[in-house]
């Protein structure tokens, strides 16, 4: 039994250490928002390299790659 909740307790730290940690700071897009992350390759957020845009209507579009350094907006959907 204690073998059995080691191996969980490992795969379960190995998957959370796999996650992006961009993924883990963006902000949850409410409902009723729409929402923009843009991701940059640097801490001065010169080079853009990826944006998310979740729309009012539930679609989602993505382009370019996550990074941990991101701006997040939101606007009232009207």
């Amino acid at each position: 039994m204690i073998r059995r909740v080691l191996a969980v307790a490992a795969l379960a730290s190995a998957v959370l250490a796999t996650v992006p940690t961009a993924a883990q700071a963006a902000p949850i897009c409410r409902a009723g928002y729409m929402c923009n992350t843009q991701y940059f390759s640097d801490p001065a957020r010169t080079n853009l390299v990826g944006v998310k845009t979740e729309f009012c209507d539930g679609e989602v579009s993505t382009w370019g790659r996550v990074t941990g350094y991101i701006t997040w907006s939101a606007s009232p959907c009207a």
